[in-house]
């Protein structure tokens, strides 16, 4: 099973008597989902199947954006996808979703992260994201996907991960295109990185 693990795009700060929960996606974080978007959908044989979004405005309306772009009509809210939870609920619906073709997951920090390590079964994966520099508590991009093949019986494997502040410098449907630096720095590691520099903690 491939899955999508992507961070909902850049909210606004504030959304007056909506409360955390309303808060939508800024002109900027639109633009970056779609720009995502336009590149999974350009994956042809590999477009996603399906969306699952947590219940939270900027989330879903991230999941709508993937959504249009990969020609399916709707999104499902799963719950274990709130913010706030640990991943062992949504682990569990994981393994009982068929290999029908690549899912999405669209939420929020630090979650998501969690969610990459159990499946990773690593103890934390800054090697993954940032070619070995330690960093203790790494956190997924806004609008960005950390891609995981996983069968169930053993640790996922890392497909790609992508930074959309980055997709400007040109990429194909089978990868990604880094920056000469990203790119020294991934030689030396055995993984495929792409890393940006705004790691906010905002869920």
């Amino acid at each position: 099973m491939e899955i999508l693990i992507v961070r909902h795009g850049q909210a606004v700060d504030d959304a007056p008597g909506l409360g955390d929960g309303g808060r939508w996606l800024t002109a900027r974080g639109r633009k970056l989902t779609r720009r995502v978007a336009r590149w999974l959908s350009k994956r042809k044989e590999r477009r996603p199947v399906a969306i699952w979004t947590s219940q939270l405005v900027r989330a879903v309306q991230t999941a709508e954006i993937l959504a249009e772009a990969a020609g399916l009509t709707e999104v499902s809210v799963a719950a274990e996808l709130s913010p706030g939870l640990d991943p062992t609920a949504l682990i569990r619906l994981l393994s009982l979703h068929g290999d029908a073709g690549p899912l999405v997951l669209v939420g929020h920090e630090p979650l998501l992260s969690a969610l990459i390590t159990a499946l990773l079964g690593h103890a934390n994966w800054s090697g993954v994201v940032s070619g070995g520099k330690a960093e203790p508590r790494p956190k997924l991009k806004k609008s960005g996907i950390v891609a995981l093949v996983w069968d169930q019986r053993a640790p996922a494997q890392l497909h790609f991960v992508l930074d959309p502040k980055e997709m400007k410098l040109g990429m194909s449907s089978r990868g990604m295109t880094i920056s000469s630096s990203t790119r020294k720095r991934a030689a030396k590691t055995k993984h495929d990185v792409s890393r940006g520099s705004d790691f906010s903690d905002e869920p």
